[in-house]
């Protein structure tokens, strides 16, 4: 059985998606500007719980079959690379300079994680089922940076550093963000100008929480997408609509988005976030 809120696997499949229209032919784009339009002004739809889920307070009762990939405080896997000052040193006692090259480890640290959450009205159904996922995977790290967007973006992460019920109440009162319309790639393009520069480097992975209907122009989010891969070192797509069954991602957002992303899940089921929240090395 599903937790409350959780990505239905049966649920009806999204108009445009499974009749074997491209996205390309009008009734698919006319259904993006749809979907990516709906609630417009409203509220959430199906709004945050108002205490913290006992399915998420479970998990660290369950240890599962699963392995980290990073434990905390523990060094990542070594990149090698070419220890020059020793190297000129072992050439000087050779008289010679030659193949015979002295190499070194060096450690990287885990790197930033830059989430960008769709709370637009298409994706109103699963707030309550991210939110509360969200609100725990934040408080594990100071690098770690929750973003909701729909038309605009805003940092949501200073709201989860209280308790479990400031954060609704704080994330309740960003009204002017929820339900509305949604514009990817140009909210990305404005949030890359803005963060970009603290965030991303060789280290961070990028988490993308969205449908990827998108009423934007595509060209916004090739460009974006581009910059960001190129910066970070991987980026994660998290859709809901992958439980759809025959689902296959045929909107122009998403095409894009297969492009640069190490991985696109549904993030539908507690051992989904268990699974993406180890691979970042957090504890969730």
């Amino acid at each position: 059985m599903q937790p409350s809120g959780a990505p239905a696997a049966d649920s009806e499949p999204p108009a445009g998606l499974l009749d074997g229209q491209s996205d390309d032919e009008t009734a698919v784009r006319q259904e993006g500007r749809i979907r990516a339009g709906w609630a417009l002004g409203h509220d959430i739809n199906s709004g945050l719980p108002e205490s913290f889920p006992a399915w998420l307070l479970a998990i660290h009762a369950n240890s599962g079959p699963f392995e980290r990939v990073v434990r905390r405080g523990q060094r990542r896997g070594a990149a090698v690379a070419v220890d020059w000052s020793k190297t000129l040193k072992r050439w000087s006692r050779r008289g010679h300079s030659d193949a015979s090259l002295v190499w070194r480890k060096t450690y990287q640290g885990p790197g930033a994680i830059a989430i960008l959450w769709d709370v637009s009205g298409s994706m109103a159904s699963y707030v309550d089922w991210y939110f509360p996922w969200l609100f725990q995977v934040a408080r594990q790290r100071k690098d770690v940076r929750v973003f909701a967007f729909g038309t605009e973006s805003v940092e949501l992460t200073p709201y989860f550093l209280g308790s479990y019920q400031q954060a609704v109440a704080a994330v309740y009162a960003q009204i002017h963000l929820w339900g509305g319309g949604t514009a990817i790639g140009q909210v990305f393009s404005q949030w890359h100008k803005a963060y970009a520069d603290q965030l991303l480097d060789p280290a961070a992975r990028i988490v993308v929480i969205s449908d990827g209907w998108d009423a934007g122009p595509p060209e916004y989010l090739e460009q974006v997408m581009l910059r960001m891969a190129q910066r970070a070192r991987e980026i994660y797509w998290i859709n809901p609509l992958m439980v759809t069954p025959g689902f296959e991602p045929r909107t122009r957002a998403l095409k894009i988005a297969l492009r640069y992303t190490r991985l696109m899940t549904a993030g539908a089921t507690i051992d989904d976030l268990r699974r993406l929240t180890w691979r970042w090395g957090l504890e969730v």
